[in-house]
């Protein structure tokens, strides 16, 4: 019987730009669990650079007036509306970087509209494995265009 990681190949994907490795900003305020994701995202040769709460990485963005990611990953409260502000800012600097956000609370028609206009590409519940994350950032890297159901199947 094949393992798990049989299954998802790591980072042997040619499609990654700049030479295999895809920039990741890591927004989660639980430090375990992104270091956790931070490691497993890693070993698919993402180079992931985190925050632990949202204004750090805002004020990161705004220090340099541009974005230095090709994907921004976002912890998130349907509570709070602090993302919305990260997301619009980044929106601001750059179309082409790609905006996912997770979370593991109940995600409202609500939230999804004001993140979707606010221009998330997508919202993913968790929990999720590294493996399973990779292959939704896989299919942005390999051009999909509105995987949104892929994150709601997973």
């Amino acid at each position: 019987m094949g393992s798990l990681v049989d299954k998802f190949p790591h980072s042997s994907n040619k499609s990654l730009p700049y030479q295999g490795i895809t920039k990741i900003l890591l927004v989660n305020s639980d430090y375990e669990s992104a270091m956790t994701l931070k490691e497993g995202l890693e070993e698919y040769g993402f180079k992931v650079h985190c925050f632990t709460n949202i204004f750090a990485a805002f004020q990161e963005i705004e220090k340099s007036k541009k974005v230095n990611y090709d994907m921004v990953l976002c912890d998130f409260q349907t509570s709070s509306t602090e993302y919305l502000v990260l997301v619009k800012q980044i929106r601001e600097l750059s179309n082409t970087v790609k905006i996912f956000l997770m979370s593991s609370c109940e995600i409202g028609d609500i939230v999804v509209r004001n993140a979707m206009i606010a221009g998330v590409n997508e919202i993913i519940k968790k929990p999720i494995s590294a493996e399973n994350l990779n292959i939704i950032l896989q299919d942005y890297i390999d051009g999909i265009k509105n995987p949104l159901d892929s994150a709601l199947r997973l």
